[in-house]
């Protein structure tokens, strides 16, 4: 062993540490950006929905309730959009029921899973806007191929719509249901 030891000497220039300390706000800032975006979407709270879906199910082409279908047949989805009139408040220091006045678009979307809960199909209906206590009703069609596997098929109809007052925000209105392709 030597007296002599010496430890290791490390010099940074102006331009390097420039470099550091640019590189260190980038890293700062993009978990910074990270860490709100994972916060900002959050579920609301349960009951918070601008929109419902009162009726929904499937039927033939001749528009009668129909819950087993062959193969190379044509599935009707019919929903009825309805809009709310008031909603629970549950920002402080008013946790009460708030009218909602005005009428708010929304978007309906209904895709259909098949047996291994895959995506078979899907369509989007076009924007729409209803007052409050309004109610609309929308139609798809479906085709299902002579591939299609049998076996029970789930129907998602989802309704997205603008915010609530509070800067709330919505995780769409789902009403699921079912049929048979045999």
């Amino acid at each position: 062993m030597s007296t002599n030891d010496e430890g290791i000497v490390v010099t940074i220039d102006a331009k390097r540490l420039i470099a550091i300390t640019i590189l260190a706000v980038i890293t700062i800032s993009t978990l910074y950006s990270y860490i709100i975006a994972l916060f900002a979407f959050i579920a609301p709270f349960p009951g918070t929905y601008l929109f419902d879906v009162p009726e929904a199910d499937t039927y033939d082409t001749s528009n009668v309730v129909k819950h087993t279908f062959s193969k190379g047949s044509t599935v009707r989805v019919k929903a009825t959009v309805e809009k709310a009139t008031d909603y629970f408040n549950t920002a402080p220091p008013t946790y009460t029921y708030t009218s909602i006045s005005g009428s708010s678009s929304y978007r309906v979307f209904i895709q259909i899973n098949d047996p291994s809960n895959q995506p078979y199909k899907s369509c989007y209906t076009t924007t729409g806007s209803l007052a409050p206590g309004g109610s609309e009703g929308y139609t798809a069609d479906f085709g299902i191929g002579s591939g299609a596997a049998a076996g029970t098929y789930r129907v998602f109809v989802l309704v997205w719509s603008d915010k609530l007052p509070y800067g709330r925000s919505h995780t769409p209105t789902i009403e699921e249901f079912m049929f048979i392709v045999s």
